[in-house]
């Protein structure tokens, strides 16, 4: 009866042994329940290689070109190759198409260049406060297309050897002005704006005032 009863005892544990190995897997064969299967190595925020990545940059875009070429002021060039440089000159700069002048005292030393030059567009020039050009064997201003000048200041230009503005266009005036120069004015036509009018026009002066109310 004992040696059966051993025997018994033998086979239950042999059947809990089997048991046992066939169970659920260690936790030692779990995946990791943060980490997340993509394919690729997985980083703990879960992060994968290609988010990790540095953003690629967007190329700077181009400025628009503005409406001269070049313009130089006392030398400095405010516009090169038709892009602004970022450069000024003290009560002078260059704003959403027009050069404007806020009290600007602009002089010339012997044998240097215009105090202002453009090339390659018109030229608007807006004037305000009194403004002084004052050129010494070179001319104040000299384009080669039309310039105008507006605004509720005043502009004195004086050049000693040389004409005080020299335009292969048109100079229109809106603003008071007094030009002196050997001659005066060079340009193709000499106009007035609305509510100004021309008063001296000869070869050593021009001078345009507000017209008088009727």
């Amino acid at each position: 009866m004992k040696k059966y009863l051993g025997i018994v005892l033998a086979l239950m544990l042999v059947l809990g042994l089997a048991g046992c190995s066939n169970g659920d897997p260690s936790a030692s064969d779990l995946p990791d329940p943060d980490v997340e299967n993509t394919g690729g190595t997985a980083y703990e925020d879960g992060a994968t290689p290609s988010d990790l990545l540095p953003a690629t940059p967007e190329p700077t875009p181009t400025p628009d070109p503005e409406d001269l070429d070049t313009l130089n002021v006392c030398g400095i060039p405010i516009i090169k190759n038709g892009q602004l440089t970022s450069l000024a000159y003290k009560g002078v700069k260059y704003e959403n198409g027009q050069l404007l002048l806020d009290s600007a005292q602009l002089a010339t030393a012997a044998n240097s260049s215009a105090l202002i030059e453009f090339a390659g567009g018109d030229l608007e020039v807006v004037v305000s406060g009194e403004c002084v050009f004052t050129a010494t064997e070179a001319s104040a201003v000299v384009g080669d297309g039309s310039i105008s000048f507006t605004g509720e200041g005043s502009l004195s230009v004086t050049a000693a050897d040389a004409a005080a503005i020299s335009v292969d266009g048109t100079l229109t005036v809106g603003c008071a002005l007094n030009v002196s120069g050997a001659p005066a004015v060079e340009s193709s036509e000499i106009v007035a704006a609305e509510g100004f009018a021309i008063g001296t026009n000869d070869e050593a002066t021009l001078t345009v005032a507000a017209a008088a109310a009727a």
